[in-house]
């Protein structure tokens, strides 16, 4: 049985490239299959929200990043408060080179990165780029 709506953000930040986003994509078809969410959605995000994507539960996933330019965490955040989504858990893929954190929200985060850096709150976890 799978678990409710999860929201995965995806950093596009310029920092980020071909080799991370591929690499982003294979872990959340890797939830999807493993977790079986009633849906996903994917916030693209770079210093603002740059696109949004939804998946159902047996939908193949497919991104559509954009981004670019600066990384602000808040705005992944803020999408999810402004959209009302009460997620089962948050994941952010990240390399975490950024400081601007929101508030720990009440929520699940997991933090998942290729950095030695630590998130403020929720959980890190890294992995290795193939």
């Amino acid at each position: 049985m799978g678990v409710g709506e999860i929201v995965i953000a995806v950093d596009t930040s310029g920092s980020i490239g071909a080799s991370e986003l591929k690499q982003f994509a294979g872990e959340i078809s890797a939830i999807a299959d493993e977790v079986q969410p009633e849906a996903i959605h994917v916030v693209h995000c770079a210093a603002a929200v740059q696109s949004v994507q939804q998946f159902g539960p047996s939908e193949a996933v497919r991104l559509e990043p954009k981004g670019g330019g600066g990384t602000d965490f808040r705005p992944a955040f803020e999408c999810v408060a402004e959209n009302e989504i009460t997620p089962a858990c948050f994941i952010y893929l990240t390399d975490l080179r950024c400081d601007s954190y929101p508030g720990a929200p009440k929520y699940p985060v997991l933090w998942v990165t290729d950095s030695r850096r630590i998130a403020p709150f929720g959980e890190t976890i890294r992995i290795g780029l193939d």
